[in-house]
């Protein structure tokens, strides 16, 4: 696949050490992901020793008095300082990093006498600790990890620290961003990630055995010569109806996906925002191109799948049935699906491939993917938050700064058929933007937009943006205040 790697070589070097141990296998390390992503069954291993170019500590010790640094989350995490071996990680397949991380966490025990412990709260259990133990003053957590839908919220109701005034001035996070990404967006710096290859891009997925029965140029030849805009998928998404049985009922529709990955991907793509900054943008001229395309897609050309809200699933998952020619994709999605055939001991019954969203009248050409993910936050009411963050820091920076080992691209190149839809998936994700429609307190597009547009068909996309501008500004004014 693409991307070869320096630890390629160092796990060579390694199997021959080891060869009279027979270790071997490989690992996903470290990815951005929005969905976690159960690893392959493990092989049988053994402990591996890493041996690393030791790098300058950036941080002095210090003496944190034997606190246990507690990192909210909603699935098991490896390692911490609750294990004492490589394989008490179920998934373990890489002995080298496997061993780097472990060995990571006695350092930092031992350099500031602390424990690390991540806490399995579950998805409801991290969201209720977040809005109720934050805003009592006595946060369960010294960090929690969030998804974007409920970190978002938390950061504009004031739970989560500005790391602007918590981190240290020579941080990782303020200057070179190997370890952490930032999130510069809230009026301030709430929000950090780990840092890694661009995996959460969202982008379009086509039926490509249909697109050629049809004979049409495939979708990423368009994009590559510059031709791939809103006039062009909407050429091509009427050209995808069919009724197979000649009932006079459509059987595969042009489009079909969820709405809120759809939406992002033609706003963004045609320059705009719905809500990036103080100041609605429902009744910016991006906007409402892309509200009206949409309008053209389901009640004019009648190209895009009937939307249902009772099965969100019967909308995702349409594609794999093969029930539309495009919809929204992204890579966990792909991996899914692919995994799930395999289970039935065989593979999806056509070819698939990626392309960037199209580009709209008013947008610039580049391909645009909206910020999503895991993102990590401190608090409010977290002592010395100085000191976890710093800790937590050098905890995350296992790699020592090598960045191949840091990004092992593995698991997102077995989300894709190709290497070419894995660089136009990269790509994607590495331009992204920041738009809070769908983490606003007070404003539901879905009601107010999507359905009497799409669903109820009751109001053409002006008058439904004029009639839900005003509630979007002031949740807008709200989380802002």
């Amino acid at each position: 696949m693409v991307r070869t790697k320096k630890l390629v070589s160092m796990l060579l070097v390694l199997s021959m050490l080891l060869l009279m141990a027979a270790c071997g296998g490989t690992q996903k390390v470290g990815t951005e992901t929005t969905t976690p992503t159960a690893t392959a069954t493990p092989e049988p291993t053994q402990s591996a020793t890493a041996t690393p170019e030791p790098e300058p500590d950036r941080y002095p010790a210090f003496d944190f008095g034997g606190r246990t640094i507690k990192v909210g989350i909603w699935w098991d995490y490896f390692y911490t300082s609750a294990h004492k071996s490589i394989n008490d990680d179920p998934g373990m397949n890489n002995a080298l990093t496997a061993q780097m991380r472990l060995d990571n966490v006695r350092r930092i025990e031992q350099k500031y006498n602390c424990r690390i412990e991540y806490v399995n709260l579950g998805w409801e259990g991290i969201i209720n600790s977040i809005n109720t133990s934050i805003a009592a003053g006595t946060p369960d957590c010294d960090l929690y990890l969030t998804d974007l839908q409920f970190g978002i919220p938390a950061v504009l109701n004031g739970l989560a620290q500005d790391l602007t005034k918590v981190a240290p001035a020579n941080s990782d996070l303020f200057n070179e961003q190997i370890i952490f990404k930032p999130l510069d967006a809230l009026g301030g710096t709430y929000l950090f990630t780990e840092q890694g290859l661009p995996q959460s891009g969202i982008y379009m997925g086509y039926n490509a055995t249909m697109i050629e029965e049809l004979g049409l140029e495939q979708p990423r030849e368009l994009y590559k010569k510059g031709q791939w805009n809103w006039e062009k998928f909407a050429e091509y998404a009427k050209k995808g109806i069919r009724d197979n049985d000649g009932d006079g009922v459509t059987d595969v529709y042009g489009y079909g996906g969820v709405f809120t990955d759809f939406v992002n991907g033609l706003v963004m793509n045609n320059g705009g925002s719905i809500a990036g900054s103080k100041t609605e943008g429902l009744s910016s001229k991006p906007v409402m191109e892309a509200l009206e395309f949409i309008n053209r897609l389901y009640n004019v050309d009648k190209s895009a799948r009937p939307w249902t809200w009772e099965d969100w699933n019967d909308n995702l998952l349409a594609w794999s049935d093969g029930k539309v020619m495009f919809w929204t994709a992204q890579a966990w999605l792909n991996k899914q699906e692919i995994d799930a055939a395999a289970a039935d001991g065989g593979s999806l019954p056509f070819e698939f491939h990626v392309v960037p969203y199209p580009t709209g009248p008013s947008g610039d050409g580049k391909a645009y993917s909206p910020v999503q993910g895991n993102w990590y936050m401190i608090p409010v009411g977290v002592k010395d938050a100085d000191k976890v963050f710093q800790i937590f820091e050098e905890f995350m920076n296992w790699h020592q700064g090598d960045t191949d080992l840091r990004d092992d691209p593995t698991w997102f190149e077995s989300c894709f058929l190709d290497d070419e839809d894995v660089e136009l998936a990269y790509m994607c994700g590495s331009n992204l933007k920041v738009d809070l429609w769908n983490s606003l307190n007070g404003f539901d597009f879905g009601a107010t937009i999507w359905s009497p547009i799409v669903v109820d068909k009751t109001s053409t996309p002006a008058q439904a943006v004029e009639a839900a501008k005003p509630v979007l500004q002031d949740a807008l004014n709200n989380a802002f205040k």
